[in-house]
């Protein structure tokens, strides 16, 4: 199995936390980002996912030629594929769950979400941030996965101002999020298309989806493992966004496995 480091970089509205269990597994070679506005270093300060880009840049640097395996979720997924125009030379291969190349719809890419909707989330964002996190958090989530221990806890954490304590983390560890810059954040995934980027991929590529994700319907993991030369798919019944929250154990299988094959 390969043992080069795993840098894993998480979604919209939440950090690190997000790997906890994936990363039990993984102690000595995890690497964790926490983007920008999520807890990170730098700041996101225009609608583009460079500012992720350059935290991902960072937290490559400890490990000098030493290449990586990028593991990221939703928009963590979307700066690793944009960060592969100028860090190509960084990563073994990478793990994209709940991904899209497009958050978006398009003519000819049916697998967004609709314009309207991100503009009024981003409004909303402007007006009162709090609440439309919050609002985001369930649908990561399948009705029957809203009612798990994993999905609550998640949904606990988040949800504005956050649980007292954190399971043995310091109390009060409600994420410092800004968000201005989450905001920022979101208007990157309204702008960003990155099909293009997908044919020029030539490292392995592990794509883990949730069946039921209605954030980032599974059509869009299929367009991606189409056009990526080297991509395998795996898709998991009955779970939506978040399968790496919501079914640890087999989303480890799958990643040891990959693994095992670099």
């Amino acid at each position: 199995m390969a043992k080069e480091p795993l840098l894993f970089v998480h979604g919209w509205a939440t950090d690190s936390w997000v790997w906890k269990e994936v990363a039990k597994g993984f102690e000595e070679r995890a690497a964790m980002v926490d983007l920008p506005g999520h807890g990170g270093t730098i700041t996101w300060d225009e609608p583009s996912l460079l500012p992720a880009v350059k935290e991902i840049k960072e937290r490559l640097k400890p490990f000098g030629r030493t290449k990586a395996i990028g593991v990221g979720w939703s928009l963590g997924s979307m700066a690793l594929i944009a960060s592969l125009a100028d860090l190509k030379d960084s990563f073994k291969a990478l793990v994209l769950v709940g991904a899209t190349p497009c958050f978006v719809e398009k003519e000819d890419f049916p697998w967004g979400q609709p314009k309207a909707l991100v503009k009024r989330m981003i409004m909303d964002m402007k007006k009162d941030p709090a609440a439309t996190v919050d609002r985001f958090y369930s649908l990561n989530f399948t009705e029957d996965e809203k009612k798990t221990r994993a999905g609550r806890s998640m949904m606990e954490r988040y949800s504005y101002p956050g649980p007292i304590s954190c399971e043995g983390e310091v109390p009060g560890c409600f994420p410092s999020f800004k968000y201005d810059e989450l905001t920022k954040a979101l208007e990157a995934l309204y702008m960003t298309d990155l099909r293009e980027n997908l044919k020029s991929i030539d490292i392995p590529v592990l794509l883990v989806h949730g069946e039921e994700d209605s954030i980032c319907p599974v059509g869009a993991a299929e367009y991606m493992g189409h056009r990526i030369r080297n991509a395998k798919l795996e898709v998991v019944d009955g779970a939506g966004h978040a399968p790496h929250i919501t079914e640890p154990e087999l989303f480890n299988k799958i990643l040891h496995e990959f693994l095992a094959r670099l």
